[in-house]
């Protein structure tokens, strides 16, 4: 075996030991509530030391928003990649790609974990909501209004507040794609309107 080959065996292994611990947490928090469960919970049903947990996530906060972190990461990178694309057209690719990397198994403990814990949706949502911010030029572009108008703030929220709903029924969805499309829809004609008020409009 490569040293080569090596650091990839255990590069998987690292990101298997850590999905294995972040399941574990979030279907513990899901059973027996965000509160109700200890780090050494997750690390006995994860199989590992409660260093381990640690190591991998420094507090229980950082499993319970793994998943909408990462929901944002992959926001930001897409209007990083994309930076003459427009707004609505940057959101469309990246949900689209969201339903190819989100895995079923994760999204239905993500949904019972929120289900037993309200408080830990508003957080998650507050990560997505972030992202939609720092994608605020792209957005102002796509209104036609000054960067700092208070309409983009209006409309940047909206459009944070409806992808948190969208992430928890999409992908549950029999008709995903029409719902996708409707979803679009939607957010098309919250731009057009804040358009509308644009200067020479």
């Amino acid at each position: 075996m490569t040293g080569e080959t090596r650091a990839s065996h255990r590069e998987r292994s690292k990101a298997r030991r850590r999905e294995a611990i972040r399941r574990a947490g979030m279907r513990l928090f899901a059973e027996q509530g965000y509160e109700g469960t200890t780090i050494a919970d997750i690390a006995e049903a994860a199989d590992v030391a409660p260093r381990t947990v640690s190591l991998y996530f420094p507090s229980k906060h950082d499993i319970a928003l793994s998943v909408p972190d990462e929901i944002a990461a992959r926001l930001t990178a897409v209007f990083r990649d994309r930076p003459d694309s427009g707004f609505l057209d940057v959101v469309d690719t990246w949900l689209r790609g969201e339903a190819d990397a989100l895995d079923p198994e994760v999204v239905a403990l993500l949904t019972a974990m929120y289900e037993a814990n309200p408080a830990l949706r508003a957080h998650g949502s507050s990560q997505i909501t972030e992202a939609v911010r720092i994608t605020g030029p792209a957005l102002a572009a796509a209104t036609g209004l000054p960067g700092d108008h208070p309409v983009n703030a209006v409309v940047g929220a909206a459009v944070g507040a409806a992808l948190s709903q969208y992430f928890a029924t999409i992908l549950q969805n029999e008709d995903a794609a029409g719902t996708h499309r409707l979803f679009m829809d939607c957010l098309h004609a919250l731009v057009d309107a804040a358009r509308r008020g644009a200067p020479g409009v």
